[in-house]
């Protein structure tokens, strides 16, 4: 039977797995901050913390001894992540631009239910 993380290998594993974390944490925030900001630096550095996001994960994935199946999956994961904060960058500003048009026609903010108040 393999083992899912050797012994001598559990602290690497250990650290591994929390750098990941912050990595992922890193790379949304600089990406969020990067895009409200427009600063190059901070895209570069939300570059940087994907690439050490994506050191990681293979990393992980190596110690863990997973086959190349799970090994796929942790690549496609890996693809979701990155394409994640890009995604949910576009909805946050098609959503308040659409909030922002309500405000500037009918001096108000959108009801709730998403429908319009009858005029009157």
């Amino acid at each position: 039977m393999i083992e899912p993380v050797a012994r001598e290998h559990f602290f690497l594993f250990f650290f591994t797995a929390a750098g990941m974390i912050l990595a992922a944490l890193g790379y949304a925030l600089l990406y969020a901050l990067a895009r409200r900001y427009r600063r190059r630096a901070l895209f570069w550095g939300a570059c940087v913390a994907y690439g050490v996001l994506t050191a990681a994960a293979l990393t992980l994935a190596r110690l863990a001894n997973l086959t190349d199946d799970w090994r796929v999956l942790v690549i496609l994961l890996l693809l979701g992540y990155g394409l994640a904060p890009v995604l949910i960058w576009r909805l946050c500003v098609a959503t308040h631009e659409e909030g922002e048009k309500w405000t500037r026609h009918r001096g108000g903010h959108p009801p709730i239910s998403g429908k319009r108040p009858p005029s009157g």
